[in-house]
């Protein structure tokens, strides 16, 4: 059987009567797919009782006594303590071929990573990156260090744009952290190079983004396009380039490439959006970075604040 994630939930006085099923879905925040998948294992769910309460006639499910089997309609009192082991469906786990490289691990619990992509690396395998995408380095990783999970990426950042990114270890913490992307893309920060002289040193750029009919790749503003706004500070200012940091309101494909293209500034080394650009100063991909990232942490609701150090290329230039 392959690995589990373990959650615990001891019960309190001011909890009041709660079933086993009540415990998992209002305070474990369990899907009803994942209560119904914990209940076809003969340890999904189980209770560690108060010494005050016996139930001496439940099967036990381990050999010390210590844990009994409960059904999701079976009430825990306070002192009790709820059990859940969710298991992980390797299934699919041999798609991605494991790859042995170094990465670049900003934070990593039980229930995610998080790396510090480098530009123009790829997340996931494709016909052309069958073996050298970031997701094969960390299946590479995992199998190095005895974990046994499946790649899943949370958020998501194009081959050219280097920093953090996010994968969930197990299908719980996935859907948690999915559910706070929208929030999460507000509270992540770039860093990029921009071509040109600012005038201003920070602003908003507020214009609806669309896919150009002729091109499945290239967006375009468009005032058919979605709402996409995009916030940029003026970091340093040189003779002809600038380190930008911008924050998203919303995560359009291709966004701050598209902004700062259409407000005059493209990114240097932006083949997509920045043909114009008289000197990349030796940049050969668009000059972008995830560099801070703040989320909470899917299972102990921490806040977690993480931060990527900016890639070779960039540094070198600035």
């Amino acid at each position: 059987m392959s690995e589990y994630r373990e959650l615990t939930y001891p019960v309190k006085e001011a909890d009041g009567k709660l079933t086993a099923g009540d415990i998992m879905r209002d305070l474990l925040h369990l899907s009803s797919r994942e209560v119904s998948r914990c209940k076809q294992f003969e340890d999904g769910v189980m209770a560690k009782r108060s010494p005050k309460i016996a139930f001496p006639d439940t099967e036990q499910c381990d050999k010390t006594g210590a844990y009994e089997a409960v059904r999701l309609i079976d009430e825990l009192a306070p002192g009790d303590t709820l059990i859940v082991r969710i298991y992980e469906d390797n299934d699919n786990a041999g798609d991605i071929v494991p790859t042995y490289g170094p990465i670049d691990i900003v934070y990593e619990d039980e229930d995610l990573i998080v790396l510090n992509k480098e530009g123009d690396v790829v997340i996931h395998p494709s016909y052309a990156h069958y073996t050298d995408s970031l997701s094969n380095l960390l299946a590479g990783y995992y199998e190095k260090t005895g974990q046994k999970h499946v790649i899943r990426t949370i958020g998501r950042l194009d081959r050219e744009t280097s920093g953090l990114v996010i994968f969930a270890k197990n299908r719980h913490s996935a859907a948690l952290l999915s559910k706070q992307t929208e929030n999460m893309s507000r509270r992540k920060e770039y860093l990029a190079i921009c071509s040109g002289v600012f005038d201003k040193k920070e602003g908003m750029v507020d214009a609806p983004i669309r896919r150009r009919p002729d091109e499945r790749m290239i967006r375009e503003v468009h005032p058919e396009g979605k709402r996409a706004v995009t916030h940029f500070k003026v970091e340093q200012q040189y003779e002809d380039y600038a380190l930008v940091r911008l924050i998203l309101d919303t995560g359009r494909t291709h966004q701050i490439r598209v902004h700062m293209s259409h407000i005059g500034h493209p990114l240097l080394g932006d083949n997509f959006y920045g043909k114009e650009i008289a000197d990349n100063h030796g940049l050969t991909r668009a000059a972008l970075h995830a560099v801070r990232l703040e989320f909470q942490q899917p299972i102990t609701c921490d806040t977690i604040n993480v931060e990527a150090q900016l890639p070779s290329d960039m540094q070198k230039l600035l």
